[in-house]
């Protein structure tokens, strides 16, 4: 290992640091291995469809729609919604850093870890670098994601939501539902709202008794179990935790907590530097140089670079410096530091300690000899930087280097102020803009999950998301005139400063998906597209049940790749696997979803019932013979408004399912096409036969199918695909009025009036409201295009089943 004090080293190390963060290089995803869809093998077997072309098997299902396992009945359509537009605020889950390449030993480079836990630690080794510092790379190579033609061999990689391994606790994980309605809207009535949070109020205290209480003095326990229970959520828990750890003076265990922690939230800069500091505290400076090396590339936080350089000087002591060579380090740091967060509004004092420590350099302001002029070159060369740039104390540095010009030369320094002052008048006046603008912004590190809305903080944290919108949309009026030089730095100078406000507001915004398309959306218009896909990974990494993300990346793979001749299968399903790979993540993150909301209904109804079974007394007791037993009613109604808002929450994911299939299905007949089950290249086909295996679907994905059959290709087997449907959802008035829609369109008047027929012929009085829609469709048709006597007989029926007209 190399020593850790050579200057040479050090400096080399900084060189290649700088080096690799200018390659903006795209992330790596590393999932070779990782596990295939669990129904795949039930994917192999081909289905049979009526007219022998699509192959779809409808004779394996349940005729009665009640005992299907892959229906969703009675919920709003979601057929016509927009699936790509929708940028509605989601959830999110934690997410793991993962590794970039490491270069070759031979070139000083800095390479960015990943990171260490307990369950990964045994897999990494120790790397020597050129410079001073050591690092660790995992085993396993990795693959980059591409960002031209290569773009078919890529993989999507991101560590799944490990808390919701741990969300049992939630008995209907509303926020998680409320966080993911994202594509399509889910709009769930207030109704179902208030009994989500009668059936939590009712059980969270039974909860409890289904596990083992900590003891009183048992402090870390309970912190855990508050972790467990909500590990994005309740930061407090973790900030308490590890200061537990740190008063016993556990300090691996305090390490382990900060790695969990730093795991689910990446960008988290203060606890960095709190990570960091208890390392030097503890005169552990290859691990602070090691965690240096993790943090700073993407975490560009004024307080951590601070940091970084403080422990520069530290390490370069320049009262012992005889050669220069720490003075040139520290000079480069601070190149370094500026070149990275000295666009900050809050960099000013970084400024200013490099002028000083410029002016404390060898050599004399106004002198003659070699040493004095370079250092006066490189002392107007800051002070014109700073200069341009709004950042705070720019009215204290201005005025020094007002005096600093004049006191050289009175008339060369006139001239120089001259130049400069229209871009420091222009900086001046946006700082001012700019302190207006981010008035009442808390640039916090520290991302919450978004409330629901209507609950407590949903305003505050909406307040923080319109301010950074303000903040990015001053960036891009320009405000310091940069975009219109002709000058092709000042537009990159002008491009960087919105794409660092961006990821300045992802830091705070972690958990909104729709701060990580923009950014994104950003850096695809100004053709930057390595970056553009950096973010779009990081972001499906935050929010795994982000499908405006995950929707977003696939549209990008597929754009990114020219299509190949039909004719090429291999090539054809090299272009589509990436793609179906993506939507196949999304997939399993609702499936898992749904699997836990019918898990915590079991586990809730069985509490309920435990607790009835305890609040009855022992009825032979003969003491008491005029003992009543009390009614089950309370509990009855306990379980019933579970249940409802267990079938709401399925609802609303099942929902979210079919629209991720129903876009799978449009994005796999753009590249694959038509199709044919069980063939190389599958198709939209294959897609639906898969949706109907894999189950929890609604009606919407048979219309979808259907119309697709109809509007693409005229197949006659989209009014099969329709009949089917209304066998499997006969109660769902939505797939009706699409199915008459169809229909209609077509001008098959006579199928058109057996499926009403079919559909009110089971609708009673009771049940008249479901059908409402139905009548009102057909009898604006008829009454344009009808018989006068099929008019009266559905004015009779409507008048029967609505006497009130309503």
């Amino acid at each position: 290992m190399a020593s850790v004090g050579g200057d040479d080293a050090e400096a080399a190390f900084l060189k290649a640091m700088r080096d690799d963060q200018l390659e903006n290089t795209s992330i790596n995803a590393v999932n070779a291995d990782s596990p295939k869809n669990s129904n795949n093998d039930s994917h192999s077997t081909p289905d049979t469809h009526p007219d022998d072309v699509l192959k779809v098997n409808f004779d394996d299902e349940e005729t009665t729609p009640n005992d299907s396992s892959d229906t969703i009945q009675n919920g709003p359509s979601v057929a016509q919604s927009n699936l790509e537009g929708s940028a509605e605020a989601e959830g999110a889950t934690a997410s793991t850093i993962n590794l970039k390449t490491l270069p070759s030993s031979n070139a000083p480079s800095n390479v960015t870890s990943g990171e260490v836990t307990p369950d990964n630690q045994a897999g990494f080794r120790s790397v020597e670098l050129a410079g001073p510092f050591v690092i660790e790379q995992d085993d396993e190579p990795s693959m980059p994601v591409p960002a031209t033609s290569d773009a078919q061999n890529a993989t999507l990689t991101y560590q799944e939501n490990t808390n919701m391994e741990n969300d049992k606790t939630n008995p209907f994980g509303t926020q998680s539902t409320a966080n993911v309605a994202n594509v399509p809207v889910i709009n769930v009535p207030d109704d179902s709202r208030a009994m989500k949070q009668a059936a939590d109020d009712n059980t969270s205290q039974l909860a409890q008794h289904g596990k083992k209480k900590r003891l009183t003095h048992d402090v870390v326990g309970k912190l855990e179990d508050r972790i467990t229970q909500d590990s994005r959520g309740d930061l407090d828990a973790w900030m308490q935790l590890i200061n537990e750890h740190q008063k016993k003076g556990k300090l691996d265990d305090a390490r382990s907590v900060y790695e969990r922690f730093l795991a689910m939230f990446p960008s988290a800069a203060e606890q960095w530097i709190a990570y960091i500091q208890m390392e030097l505290d503890a005169n552990n400076l290859s691990q602070a140089e090691r965690l240096f090396q993790r943090c700073l590339p993407g975490v560009l936080n004024v307080d951590l670079w601070s940091l970084y350089l403080d422990y520069i000087r530290r390490r370069n002591n320049l009262a012992t410096d005889t050669s220069g060579k720490a003075r040139g380090v520290i000079t480069q740091v601070y190149e370094f530091v500026l070149g990275s967060i000295g666009i900050d509004k809050e960099s000013g004092k970084i400024w200013q300690e490099y002028i000083a420590f410029i002016k404390s350099g060898p050599g004399t302001i106004g002198g003659s000899a070699w040493q004095d002029q370079q250092k006066m070159d490189h002392l107007r060369k800051t002070f014109q930087r700073v200069i341009c740039i709004p950042v705070n104390g720019l009215e204290a540095m201005w005025k020094e280097y007002d005096q600093f010009e004049m006191g050289l030369n009175k008339i060369t320094g006139r001239k120089f102020i001259l130049e400069k002052s229209p871009s420091y008048m222009t900086a001046r006046s946006s700082l001012l803009s700019l302190r207006n603008t981010t008035n009442g912004l808390i640039r916090t590190t520290l991302p919450r999950l978004p409330p629901v809305p209507g609950f407590d903080g949903y305003e505050e944290y909406m307040q923080q998301v319109d301010i950074w919108k303000k903040w990015i949309q001053w960036e891009k009026n320009d405000p310091l005139v940069l975009a219109q030089e002709p000058n092709p730095e000042d537009v990159a100078a002008f491009n960087n400063r919105i794409i660092y406000v961006y990821k300045q507001a992802l830091m705070a915004l972690r958990f909104w998906p729709e701060m990580w398309f923009e950014a994104a959306e950003f850096c695809f218009s100004i053709t930057r597209d390595k970056e553009g896909v950096d973010i779009l990974t990081q972001g499906m990494k935050a929010n795994p049940e982000s499908c405006l993300l995950h929707f977003r990346y696939a549209e990008y793979l597929e754009s990114s790749v020219p299509a190949p001749p039909a004719e090429d299968k291999e090539a054809v399903k090299k272009r589509s696997s990436p793609v179906r790979e993506v939507y196949d993540k999304t997939l399993e993150v609702y499936y898992n979803l749904l699997n836990k909301a019918q898990e915590r209904e079991k586990e809730n109804i069985a509490l309920l019932e435990e607790a009835a079974k305890k609040a009855r007394p022992n009825t032979d007791d003969d003491d008491d013979d005029d003992y009543e037993p009390p009614s089950d009613t309370n509990i009855t109604s306990q379980i019933a408004i579970v249940k409802d808002a267990a079938r709401q929450e399925t609802l609303s994911i099942s929902k979210i399912i079919s629209a991720i299939w129903i876009n799978l299905m449009r994005t796999m007949r753009r590249i694959e096409g038509h199709g044919k089950v069980g063939d190389l290249v599958g198709g939209s086909r294959q897609v639906f036969t898969d949706a109907r295996k894999r189950g929890k679907i609604t009606s919407d994905v048979y219309v979808a199918s259907a119309l697709m059959e109809f509007h693409c290709y005229k197949d006659p087997s989209a009014n099969r695909i329709f009949d089917r449907g209304l066998k499997m959802f006969p109660d769902d008035e939505d797939f009706v009025l699409e199915y008459l829609k169809h229909l209609i369109a077509t001008n098959d008047l006579t199928n058109a009036r057996a499926v009403f027929e079919t559909f009110v012929g089971k609708i009673t009085t009771e049940k008249a409201s479901n059908a409402k829609r139905a009548f009102q469709f057909f009898y604006d048709y008829e009454s344009q295009y009808g018989e006068l006597s099929q008019i009266q007989k559905l004015e009779k029926r409507m008048r029967e089943l609505y006497p009130q007209g309503d």
